[in-house]
Formats: structure tokens, sequence, C-alpha cells
């Protein structure tokens, strides 16, 4: 289950875990971080490394806060962040791992939030092999 804190990542978690106890199954709750250097611009160094440590420590809190709602859950629960293109990661960690099912948000948080389905959800049903469940 991606996650980036938005309201539609959280509905998602909440039908990842409906469906993993009926299907007995196990869940990862994966957060991608983009590397600052995906933005322009950026050219003092200090102001790099904060946001660099910014934007880890929010992922962590975010995979922590999340990893909370399942506590009680039957399975075994996961949690991992990765570096990169939130789409790319998504789609390669997913393949690589084998998973089944990939439950996500049909929109983030995102600039364009408001488009009919978000640029990460379009991007990665359009280059993934595994199932993909979009919940709105």
């Amino acid at each position: 289950v991606p996650i980036d804190g938005s309201e539609f990542s959280t509905i998602a978690l909440i039908k990842a875990r409906e469906i993993g106890e009926k299907m007995n199954s196990d869940i990862t709750i994966f957060n991608v971080i983009r590397p600052i250097q995906d933005y322009k611009y950026v050219h003092n160094k200090d102001f790099y490394k904060e946001a660099e440590a910014s934007l880890l420590s929010q992922s962590n809190e975010l995979l922590e806060k999340e990893r909370k709602n399942f506590e009680d859950y039957p399975g075994e629960v996961d949690s991992i962040y990765k570096r990169g293109d939130p789409a790319e990661e998504i789609v390669k960690y997913a393949e690589e791992g084998n998973y089944d099912l990939v439950v996500m948000g049909s929109r983030g948080l995102g600039a364009f939030s408001r488009t009919l389905i978000g640029s990460v959800s379009d991007k990665v049903i359009h280059h993934i092999k595994t199932s993909v469940l979009i919940v709105k």
C-alpha cells in the first residue's frame, strides 16, 4: 500500500486492511521520498541536507503513524520507504517483491490532486504487471 499522507492513501490503507483480513494476507506500507535533487534551483548545500533530513523524518513519522493502525492486525505488517520517483519505485518494489496486489489511492498530495486520477496512480497502472486496486 503506497502512502503519502493524503486522505486517499488513508482510505487505501483501510481498504487494504479489510481485504487483508478476509484473505489472511500480509501487508507492506510503502512511502516514497522524492529526492531533493528533483527540485530545480536547490543550490544551498545546508538547505539540501536539512531538507533531506526533514523528508526522511516525515516519512518515518508517517509510516510509524500508519503502522499503529495495524497493531491488532492478524497478519504481518511491514513498512518501508524508498527514495526516487514515486511511480517508478512503486512499480519496481511491487514487481521485485512478487506482491499479489497494490492497493493505492486515486489521488495524492500532488499539485494537481483534483485531476480524475492522480499522475502517480496513472503511471503505476500503465507500467506495472502486478494487479492494482485504485481506491476512491
